[in-house]
Formats: C-alpha cells, sequence, structure tokens
C-alpha cells in the first residue's frame, strides 16, 4: 500500500502527460493556430541630407586635401578637390546663394571665421585664407551637386589642420541681444531668449536706421556653429526680410555669424544663442 502511495504522483503525472498527447494529435490539427509573426525590422536612422562638416565625405561626396595652411600669414593659399559618386572630381554645381561653392573657416574656439568663395580652375578649388594664430582649425566647403534642388540642404564637407606654436584662447561671448558690425549694430528682435531642440523656428534681427542692400541673393547670409562639436547648420534666409529658419538638433551653445551688406561693403555681426 504504501509503494503504491509513493508512486501515485508519477502515476498523475504520467496520465496528464497522455492526456496533451492525445489533445494535440487530435484537437488541434482542426483548429487554425496563429503562427508568429517575425520581429518587424527595427529602421535604421535617416542620413542627413546635408552633413555638417564633420567628415570629409558625405552622400557619396569626398573632399580631397591639395594645399593646407601650415603657417601663419595673410593670403595663405588653400586648395582642395570635390569627388563626386563615381570617383572622379566634381566640377559641376548648382548655384547656392549665387555662388558655386561656399568656404568657411573656424577654429575651434570659434573665433577666426571666415567665410570665402573660392576660384575652380579645372577639377580644383582655391582661395587664400588669413591666418592670424595658431589652433586646431576646420575648412567646411557647402555645395549643391549638379542636378540636386537648391532648395533643400546643400552638402558641407569638412578638412581640418592644425598651426603650430603659441595659441591664445579666445572666450566663448554669451548670448546677448545685440553685435556689433563694424559701425553698425545688429539687433536681435527676441533678444536673448532660448530657442528649443529640435523645433522650427525663426530669428529676426534688424538693422536701424541702414538700408541693407541684396547679398548673396538675400538680404544676408548666416551660418551656424554648434560650440561642443563643430557641426555646421546651414540657415536658410526668408525672402524680403532678415529672418532665418532655424532648427537645431542638439542642446547647448551656438555660434552664428550673420553676413550682410551696406553701401556696397559686406559686414559681419556673430550672435550666442542657447538652444534647450
Amino acid at each position: 500500500m504504501s509503494r503504491l502511495r509513493s508512486s501515485s504522483p508519477y502515476l498523475v503525472l504520467g496520465v496528464a502527460f497522455l492526456a496533451t498527447v492525445a489533445y494535440v494529435l487530435t484537437v488541434l490539427p482542426g483548429r487554425s493556430v496563429p503562427v508568429p509573426t517575425a520581429a518587424a525590422p527595427v529602421p535604421s536612422p535617416s542620413p542627413s541630407l546635408h552633413g555638417d562638416g564633420l567628415s570629409d565625405s558625405h552622400d557619396g561626396y569626398l573632399i580631397q586635401a591639395v594645399t593646407l595652411p601650415a603657417r601663419r600669414g595673410k593670403a595663405v593659399p588653400v586648395a582642395f578637390r570635390i569627388h563626386g559618386p563615381d570617383g572622379t572630381p566634381q566640377t559641376e554645381y548648382e548655384l547656392l546663394q549665387t555662388k558655386l561653392l561656399h568656404l568657411y573657416l573656424v577654429r575651434d574656439d570659434m573665433s577666426g571665421y571666415q567665410h570665402l568663395h573660392p576660384e575652380l580652375s579645372g577639377d580644383t578649388w582655391t582661395a587664400k585664407v588669413d591666418i592670424t594664430d595658431g589652433g586646431a582649425y576646420r575648412f567646411y566647403a557647402e555645395f549643391v551637386p549638379k542636378g540636386r534642388d537648391v532648395a533643400g540642404h546643400p552638402t558641407t564637407l569638412g578638412l581640418p589642420f592644425v598651426i603650430p606654436g603659441d595659441t591664445k584662447v579666445a572666450p566663448l561671448p554669451g548670448p546677448a541681444p545685440s553685435a556689433v558690425a563694424g559701425r553698425y549694430v545688429v539687433n536681435r528682435l527676441d533678444g536673448t531668449a532660448h530657442l528649443r531642440v529640435g523645433r522650427s523656428g525663426l530669428l529676426s534681427f534688424d538693422v536701424p536706421g541702414v538700408r541693407l542692400e541684396p547679398y548673396l541673393g538675400a538680404l544676408a547670409h548666416m551660418s551656424a556653429f554648434e560650440v561642443r562639436t563643430q557641426a555646421l547648420t546651414h540657415l536658410h534666409p526668408a525672402a524680403e526680410e532678415l529672418t532665418f529658419h532655424v532648427q537645431f538638433a542638439n542642446r547647448g551653445e551656438y555660434r552664428l555669424f550673420m553676413d550682410f551688406q551696406v553701401a556696397g561693403k559686406p559686414q559681419r555681426a556673430a550672435f550666442t544663442v542657447f538652444v534647450t
């Protein structure tokens, strides 16, 4: 009797197992059993349409240095080529704000900014820059390949270089409601209001008592650099206004350089804005 009691749990388990097998063989074949679907693939992030100048290649295009500055001085030569997706030098471009290519130069502390328009000779772009101090610099080549819509974002490629020697670091100015450009004062109409990350918005300015002339196909041209990474963001000007469409991808400080023209002479104002 005790032997039967000790083995009864195993008998119960065996009966349950046989019942389950019988159910699977006789009942389930007549039912529709849902088949688990494969998990949907996780979409990869969409690549940026324009790049940010932190890489020498983007979207099939590559910038190749021919001559980079290696010393301080005035009118230091620079030369480079842009290679297309087929590996050959790109020689045809769409006009972007009246120019085929815009070249920017800035040091890693956001000083020494220059906005240049190189000349294309054969397959090589050439320009001359002023290097007044040592430090780590970066060129940004901004262009629209032939056949692309100029209303979208341009392609932006970058080239770093270093000028050896002692360097005097320039402190970053804080956000301010106005900036001086030569003998003119440029006001930011919303003062020092913070911008919101990832949100489209407008930045508007005025130059009191001054008649602005068209410059590069608009009332002004502006480029914004993220201070932490030095990434370049292209800002689109609104027609007939000193206003720019903005949308910043990261939080932090940005340094904005605005070029405009008065009485035939280009002027430049710089602002620091904070994005939260």
